[in-house]
């Protein structure tokens, strides 16, 4: 691993491309992968997930809630916890959310999938092949989902862009705000 720490915290970023659990001695810690860097976190990924949601003024229960809401109550919803610059901040669960073994992927890390004898090979952005003790079929569903929520998110976001021309009561529009 390159730069090699141990974290007691850590929020999650555009930089981050996994949180994985059971990857080390203490089940109750986190495999951190950035696009540079791995490290491991004293958090479960539970944990970090709703301290970044925390961190981005959400809450974890709401973002599941609105994911279930937008993708038909799916099991294992990908979330988005924030957004910059039009681009949303989406991560996908490979079990339920709620389980602290549970570790997440980000979807704008993923560059492509293969299967292997243990499961699936996911090549990062940074084309570092991150191993995943899943199905292609799991990987598949949430890269869809994922997809799905970035469209919606999209949707949204050029709704409320063309809002701003709606037509106005000019009566209205400049009476003050009571």
């Amino acid at each position: 691993m390159v730069n090699q720490q141990n974290l007691s915290s850590y929020i999650v970023t555009f930089n981050t491309f996994a949180l994985l659990h059971g990857q080390h001695s203490n089940p109750f810690y986190t495999k951190v992968v950035e696009n540079n860097r791995t490290f491991i976190v004293e958090k479960t990924p539970l944990e970090i997930m709703k301290d970044s949601c925390a961190h981005y003024r959400t809450n974890f229960d709401s973002i599941i809630n609105s994911s279930k809401n937008d993708l038909k109550n799916r099991p294992k919803p990908p979330i988005m916890l924030t957004h910059l610059n039009n681009r949303p901040l989406l991560f996908f669960p490979l079990l339920s959310p709620t389980l602290h073994k549970n570790s997440w992927v980000a979807y704008h890390a993923v560059k492509d999938t293969h299967q292997c004898a243990d499961g699936v090979s996911v090549v990062l952005k940074n084309d570092t092949h991150m191993p995943l003790d899943t199905s292609m079929a799991t990987v598949y569903r949430q890269m869809a989902l994922s997809h799905i929520l970035s469209q919606r998110f999209d949707n949204a976001q050029e709704e409320l862009r063309s809002s701003y021309y709606m037509i106005m009561d000019r009566k209205n529009s400049d009476s003050p705000i009571s």
